[in-house]
């Protein structure tokens, strides 16, 4: 007898609002350090994971943070996706450019990440006319997290 394949649950959810500063929204280990690796809008380094904003100036962006216990299906509604493994040393993820909001992951190892966004073109359109006020919600992020599944040798 086989069984259809299921989805993951979300364990925790976090849905804020962050000023994006210096163009990124950074999701970064308490263990780790602010790291660069890839041009494009999404940049993975262990313990470190930076989305980088379409906006021209500051503004206010929607982001939300999800953490599954298995893969989750694919989020509807959002203009565009990478995946990508991530390695955090503590588990804690500090979301800055504010250090508010700081979201326990699970315990170290790696984990699988999604990330989408959505309102990018429209933020690009409107910066940097716009006055900050203005922005606020136009430029959105999904940040999905799962226990990697190792490949066995």
């Amino acid at each position: 007898m086989s069984s259809a394949p299921t989805s993951g649950r979300v364990l925790t959810r976090l849905d804020t609002e962050i000023l994006v500063t210096q163009g990124m929204i950074v999701l970064l280990d308490d263990a780790g350090d602010y790291g660069l690796a890839e041009r494009g809008w999404l940049s993975v380094t262990p313990n470190c994971v930076v989305a980088i904003s379409a906006g021209a100036t500051d503004h206010y962006a929607r982001v939300i943070v999800e953490v599954w216990d298995a893969a989750p299906p694919p989020a509807a509604g959002w203009e565009s996706g990478k995946a990508a493994r991530v390695r955090l040393d503590s588990g804690y993820l500090e979301i800055q450019p504010t250090d508010t909001h700081v979201l326990r992951i699970g315990p170290p190892g790696r984990y699988e990440l999604r990330v989408y966004t959505a309102g990018r073109s429209r933020i690009a359109e409107l910066t940097p006319r716009a006055g900050i006020d203005e922005l606020r919600g136009v430029e959105s992020f999904l940040f999905q997290f799962w226990p990697a599944v190792e490949s066995l040798p």
